[in-house]
């Protein structure tokens, strides 16, 4: 059996885009500060890679989403100041990527934690070596707010309502960790 030890860079990132009634919207996190290292075992042919380690926790109120009144209203909407942490915990890989130059395309088994919600998803994901080793593992999957128990929030009296879906993206960039 293969393992794999990742660790989490600093350069790691979350952005969420949604649309209102007016416009789009992107709130993100920029930089991951975290300490989270992902334990990947390989067990062969035909054989599903399974995380023994998958998590890694983003602290929602770090959250921008560039205008400072909806960077506040997603904040709350999320509710970072009760639930600071939202959490991917990666399950699962449909097989071994290859972690080559190219990017390479699989499906991967998510549980994510938000608001006190956690879901079971399947998320499109890639991997990607860079030239410098470094690896990112990428995913994106359509959300609704409902999803987690959210309500979309709204401004102006409701004049600006924002729509209930929602596109999340990751960018993980990882190291191998030379001691696995």
């Amino acid at each position: 059996m293969l393992v794999h030890r990742f660790i989490v860079l600093p350069a790691s990132k979350l952005s969420i885009d949604g649309k209102t009634n007016i416009n789009s919207f992107t709130c993100a996190i920029a930089k991951y500060s975290g300490t989270d290292t992902l334990v990947l075992h390989e067990g062969g042919k035909n054989v599903r890679p399974v995380f023994v380690k998958g998590s890694v926790g983003l602290n929602a109120t770090t959250f921008d989403c560039g205008i400072s009144i909806m960077t506040s209203d997603f904040r709350k909407t999320v509710k970072s100041d009760i639930y600071p942490a939202i959490v991917i915990d990666f399950i699962s890989f449909e097989r071994s990527p290859t972690y080559k130059t190219g990017e390479d395309n699989f499906v991967g088994i998510l549980k994510i934690s938000m608001a006190g919600i956690t879901k079971l998803f399947e998320v499109n994901c890639s991997i990607e070596t860079k030239t410098d080793g470094l690896i990112h593992l990428k995913g994106d999957k359509q959300f609704t707010f409902a999803d987690f128990g959210l309500k979309p929030p709204t401004h102006m009296m409701g004049t600006i309502k924002v729509q209930e879906d929602l596109h999340v993206k990751f960018d993980l960039v990882l190291k191998l960790d030379s001691n696995s």
